[in-house]
């Protein structure tokens, strides 16, 4: 099992220098990655974890220092090169996931605001996430300077996964051409939130769509295709109506000409009922699909799957926001580790239970764990 972990992990370089080596890098790697998955959410949890399961931990693992302690952990963690650790995570994730073609993958990125508070004035670290949002599989991450980085992370991250036929649907901070361009050159489609801050572009497909804003109920000639769908739970139920548009090139702004394969203009409006109040939204998207209502409104939907399948989970199961780490290579290092132990948690099917009570499992019976753990491997 631990060869197999190091498979993923064994380009690594060990950023010790020869004599303070006492602990294998494997072995710490092991440890914490088994320590995270059992509930630790720190470096004094990975040492206590550790020194709680020396024995089980000795059967498997060559330890001739015993086990480190917390302050190990931490100079390991925080010395390791954070993107070189992130490369390894996205090799092993893409070993996990099966072909994405036909399916949503969302870009989105999510701030871990316990870390780094205090040492970067204020500004949490952020980190983009590609997420196969079907498949509930973190593809790739990557540590931004804030939300304006995610325009320049973002193209770099696509052209390092294997996207061919797949839909990419990314926020209003990813809607630029390049970040089309970079979908278009690894072979998938876009569905892109567009906003203000796409100037000209914005202003004319706002203009286009404003017959239907100023009277939603009427047909409306200029609209390709029109849809409408009703959920409720929780207490609460959700309109969703769009009318989608197949773009004219010789209408557009000249902007809009770096975009290729622009196709589609897309309004949804939302409207939410809870305890008897109601709200509405409304967006606009951009598509190189054609103006198909129904289908854009199930893809965009999808894209909002990472919040509740990823970054919900994140910081209500792995306890992410709550986690202060004031190191940015430890934080970045961490997150890593969190991101790696939740999709093995998941991916773990014996027992019927949410992620917290698997990871308490997990710390409480090693047999599960490495149940856990296996799971991390297709042939398991």
């Amino acid at each position: 099992m631990v060869q197999l972990i190091l498979e993923h992990f064994g380009g690594l370089k060990d950023p010790r220098v020869a004599r303070t080596k006492r602990h294998a890098l494997s072995n710490v790697l092991v440890m914490a990655l088994c320590a995270v998955i059992a509930g630790a959410d720190g470096w004094e949890g990975l040492a206590q974890f550790a020194r709680s399961r020396a024995q089980w931990l000795a059967s498997f693992l060559d330890m001739p220092h015993g086990v480190p302690c917390a302050d190990t952990f931490r100079r390991v963690l925080c010395a390791l090169h954070p993107q070189a650790f992130e490369a390894c995570m996205r090799r092993w994730m893409q070993a996990l996931a099966r072909e994405v073609r036909g399916q949503v993958v969302a870009v989105d990125g999510k701030s871990v605001r316990g870390a780094l508070s205090k040492t970067l004035a204020g500004s949490p670290l952020h980190l983009v996430h590609v997420w196969a949002s079907e498949q509930r599989l973190l593809l790739a991450q990557q540590a931004v300077a804030g939300a304006p980085g995610e325009v320049a992370a973002i193209p770099e991250l696509l052209a390092q996964l294997q996207l061919q036929g797949a839909v990419v649907t990314v926020d209003a901070n990813g809607c630029t051409a390049k970040v089309a361009q970079a979908v278009v050159h690894a072979g998938a489609d876009y569905v892109l939130h567009l906003k203000g801050n796409r100037g000209p572009l914005y202003s004319h497909v706002k203009d286009m769509f404003a017959p239907v804003r100023a009277n939603p109920e009427a047909s409306h000639s200029g609209v390709d295709t029109h849809s409408r769908s009703v959920s409720k739970g929780h207490g609460r139920r959700e309109v969703r109506t769009a009318w989608a548009v197949a773009l004219r090139p010789e209408d557009l702004p000249p902007s809009a000409h770096k975009w290729p394969r622009l196709r589609t203009a897309v309004l949804l409006r939302r409207e939410r009922t809870l305890k008897g109040k109601v709200s509405q939204e409304w967006h606009y998207y951009l598509s190189s699909l054609p103006p198909q209502a129904r289908k854009l409104t199930g893809l965009i939907r999808g894209h909002w799957g990472v919040e509740n399948g990823l970054h919900w989970c994140l910081d209500v199961c792995m306890g992410e926001d709550s986690r202060t780490i004031r190191h940015f290579n430890g934080a970045q290092n961490f997150a890593v580790l969190s991101r790696i132990a939740l999709t093995l948690l998941r991916r773990e099917k014996t027992l019927k239970a949410g992620v917290p009570t698997r990871r308490k499992k997990a710390g409480w019976d090693t047999d599960y764990l490495l149940r856990v753990l296996l799971a991390g491997f297709p042939e398991n």
